[in-house]
């Protein structure tokens, strides 16, 4: 797209028809859902092109395509994104590329461990949906179907279905912004948005472009600035200053030494590869609730296990200095015993001091109240609905799996495009801007 430019104040002329702010997963969907409408998009990336300042690190994500909790909401996300990467997939690869699923999904199993109040919730949501797995919810047959120490009271549910397992974000990104370019549209890196205004009906977004700022309009807009939102909303939709908490969260890399996992039988490799990624809610408590998964392989084919808590939150101080924040060592600590606690669920016989770091990471969880996202038009001062601004916030850790839908269902609100899908407008309702109304967040 070429732009014209008055001189003035680094304004420029062009009213483009849609601007999306934020270049991670969810911006990027939506971008790419709107380029595939046909709508001019510029997308505004704050970082360089190799995306690093997300809410997690790395190669890897977990994703499940059967519902654990109360309603079919993640499920139908994870499912439609599933449907949606493979409509880019179609595409880049129409254009000459050659990319298969398996470059973005790992489709191994996914583990679920939690205590027997939540099985009878569990079955009853499985029975609606289209579920391959196996279940263990006695000790015994813990160790029959998986060979694992199902303690009393708990059960193991292991899904089977394609593309759940590990997902890979970078990866994801990296094509949508591929595909975006493919279609003839902008995607601008280094370039941090430091305010937006409306004047005429245009929305005017000022830009800090690798030190030159630069006035942008655009008829319509998403932001999906994670959890800057509140403070790039201020004039606009104060109200999100209320609505979105950043918290920090943090994750642990580690591996079984070399001279301790070279060690182990191939039965117990194998054992220790299908038993992640995990996600444990084996405890009462939230804060020892965990997820883990294998990142990476290192030379020596030793897995590199990702670990972390969706409820391991601190507070922030300066939200642009909370990646560098490194980790304290009762965090360490946490990482390696629970580590530790599951691989000797898995009847691997490794000990905490066999276990060592290789990298630790700070992050941001944007969260609400509720840990139900927001993809909503933002409200006006008189409560009226704004057709023409929607926000993509708070994930709470639970974007990537659904990140295709969210940006799916951002592009239709701009464009007043509908699915057929039944639970469309259910999901469509459970994320959107009643909740701000009847302070239901």
């Amino acid at each position: 797209m070429t732009f014209n430019s008055n001189g003035h104040n680094g304004e420029q002329t062009t009213i483009h028809d849609v601007i999306v702010i934020g270049g991670g997963l969810m911006g990027s969907s939506a971008a790419w859902h709107l380029s595939n409408y046909g709508k001019e998009v510029v997308l505004l990336e704050k970082q360089g092109r190799v995306y690093e300042k997300g809410s997690s690190k790395g190669e890897a994500r977990v994703v499940r395509s059967s519902n654990i909790e109360g309603d079919t909401l993640w499920s139908y996300l994870h499912n439609t994104s599933v449907k949606e990467v493979e409509t880019v997939i179609r595409f880049l690869n129409n254009k000459g590329t050659a990319i298969t699923m398996e470059g973005i999904y790992t489709t191994s199993p996914i583990s679920y461990i939690a205590r027997h109040e939540e099985l009878g919730q569990l079955l009853n949501n499985l029975k609606n949906q289209d579920a391959n797995f196996e279940l263990a919810s006695k000790v015994e047959e813990g160790e029959s179907k998986f060979g694992v120490n199902l303690k009393e009271g708990t059960f193991l549910h292991r899904e089977y279905n394609t593309h759940s397992g590990t997902f890979n974000p970078r990866k994801l990104i990296q094509l949508l912004h591929q595909a975006i370019a493919l279609k003839g549209y902008q995607i601008r890196y280094n370039s941090e948005v430091t305010g937006i205004e409306k004047k005429d009906g245009v929305y005017k977004i000022t830009v800090d472009a690798n030190g030159k700022s630069i006035l942008l309009s655009a008829k319509q807009v998403v932001s999906a600035a994670g959890p800057y939102t509140g403070g790039l909303l201020q004039k606009i939709a104060p109200y999100y200053n209320s609505l979105i908490h950043p918290k920090r969260v943090f994750l642990t890399f580690l591996r079984i030494k070399n001279e301790h996992y070279n060690n182990l039988p191939v039965a117990q490799k194998q054992q220790m590869k299908n038993g992640f990624p995990v996600i444990d809610r084996t405890t009462n408590l939230e804060c020892e609730e965990f997820f883990a998964m294998i990142e990476s392989y290192d030379e020596q084919d030793n897995p590199i296990i990702k670990i972390g808590g969706h409820f391991q939150r601190t507070n922030i101080g300066d939200i642009d200095k909370v990646w560098q924040k490194k980790l304290n060592q009762k965090e360490i600590n946490w990482s390696i015993e629970k580590i530790a606690s599951y691989l000797n669920f898995l009847n691997l016989p490794i000990m905490v001091n066999q276990i060592e770091v290789v990298d630790t990471y700070s992050c941001v969880y944007s969260l609400t109240e509720t840990e139900v996202p927001f993809v909503t038009p933002i409200l006006e001062d008189d409560n009226s609905i704004d057709e023409n601004f929607v926000v993509i916030a708070g994930m709470s850790g639970v974007g990537a799996k659904g990140a295709m839908a969210y940006g799916l269902i951002a592009s239709n609100l701009l464009t007043n495009k509908k699915q057929e899908d039944p639970y469309y407008e259910t999901a469509v309702a459970k994320l959107g801007y009643e909740r701000i109304a009847t302070k239901t967040l």
